[in-house]
C-alpha cells in the first residue's frame, strides 16, 4: 500500500541550535538566522525550546503571553500561542519560570501534533537549551540536523565537543548532520583555527565529521541590537555580523535536509509513544532521557 504524501509539518525542516554553555550567542544567532531564512522567501517558525529560561521574545522585542507549555497543557491552541515576530518570522515562546514542560498524555500529544500538521512552515529553527543535561539531552538526541554554536575560547570549544560527543554516542538510527558556527571571532583565521581543532578531535575520538556553517565576526552592533531588543538583521543589516548570518542562511538552505529531518519526525523522537496526528504514523524511536 502506498504511504500517504507527507504533510506540511513533515516537510518543515527542523534545525536544532545548541551550545555547550551559555553566553556564546546561541539565541541571538537562532533569531537572526530565522530572519535571514525568511528573507530568502522561506516560511519560518522560531521555536524557543529553552523551557523556563526562554528569551527569544525578549531578543525579538515582542510580547508572547502564551508559550509551548500552555499548548501542551491544553490551556490554548497552537494558533493562539504563535505570535508574529520581527522580519515576518513566526515565534513560539518557551516561557519563563517553568521547571519543565508539563506531562503530556497520548491524547493531548496527538491533538498537538494534529495542530502542527496543518501549519505550512518551510523551516523551524529550534532554539534549544544550553548544555547537555536535564531536558536538553532528549532535544539533542532527537535532532537530525544540529547547529552547534561556540566561540574560539578553549572552554567553549570543550563544551561544544561535549554536545557533539553526546549525539555521536547516544543517537539511534541515522547520525545527525552536524553544523558548527564559531561566533565572536576577532579574525577569520582565528575562527578557522578554532573549527579545525574541534573538527580534528571529533574525527579522531568520535568518528564524526562536523561541517562549518560559518564564522560570525565580533561586532559591537550585536550588543547594541540586543540592548535595543531589535534583531541585528533589522537594526544593522549591513554590519559584518549580519552579512555573515545571511551567508550562513544561504549555505544552510542550499543543502538538502537530512533524512527524517522534518518537524513531526523530530517531535515524535522527542516524545516517543505519544501517538501520531489523525491519519499519520509517528516516525519515532526510543529516546534516552
Amino acid at each position: 500500500m502506498a504511504s500517504a504524501a507527507p504533510g506540511p509539518a513533515e516537510q518543515a525542516r527542523a534545525v536544532l541550535v545548541a551550545s555547550g554553555k551559555g553566553g556564546v550567542g546561541k539565541s541571538n544567532l537562532s533569531l537572526n538566522l530565522a530572519i535571514a531564512a525568511r528573507r530568502l522567501e522561506r516560511r519560518v517558525l522560531l521555536l524557543d525550546a529553552d523551557v523556563g529560561l526562554g528569551n527569544a521574545e525578549i531578543l525579538a522585542g515582542v510580547s508572547a503571553p502564551l508559550h509551548l507549555g500552555d499548548v501542551l497543557a491544553g490551556r490554548c491552541t497552537l494558533e493562539q500561542a504563535v505570535v508574529g515576530g520581527p522580519g515576518g518570522v513566526d515565534l513560539l515562546a518557551g516561557g519563563h519560570g517553568l521547571g519543565e514542560l508539563p506531562p503530556v498524555d497520548g491524547l493531548r500529544w496527538r491533538h498537538v501534533l494534529g495542530q502542527l500538521a496543518g501549519r505550512r512552515w518551510d523551516l523551524v529553527v529550534i532554539d534549544g537549551g544550553a548544555g547537555v543535561g536535564g531536558p536538553v539531552r532528549p532535544q539533542l538526541l532527537a535532532a537530525r540536523e544540529l547547529l552547534v554554536v561556540t566561540t574560539p575560547e578553549p572552554t567553549a570549544l570543550a563544551d561544544a565537543y561535549a554536545v557533539i560527543k553526546l549525539v555521536a554516542a547516544g543517537g539511534q538510527g541515522l547520525p545527525p548532520r552536524l553544523w558548527v558556527v564559531v561566533n565572536q571571532v576577532q579574525r577569520a583565521a582565528e575562527g578557522q583555527a578554532a573549527f579545525a581543532r574541534l573538527a580534528s578531535v571529533c574525527r579522531r575520538f568520535l568518528g564524526v565529521e562536523p561541517h562549518l556553517l560559518g564564522l560570525v565576526p565580533h561586532d559591537p552592533r550585536v550588543r547594541e541590537a540586543v540592548q535595543r531588543q531589535v534583531p541585528l538583521l533589522l537594526a544593522a543589516p549591513h554590519s559584518p555580523a549580519a552579512r555573515a548570518v545571511e551567508a550562513m542562511a544561504r549555505h544552510l538552505l542550499g543543502c538538502p535536509p537530512p533524512a527524517a529531518g522534518g518537524l513531526l519526525a523530530y517531535l515524535a523522537r522527542l516524545w516517543p509513544g505519544r501517538g501520531a496526528p489523525p491519519g499519520r504514523e509517528a516516525a519515532g524511536g526510543p529516546v534516552a532521557g
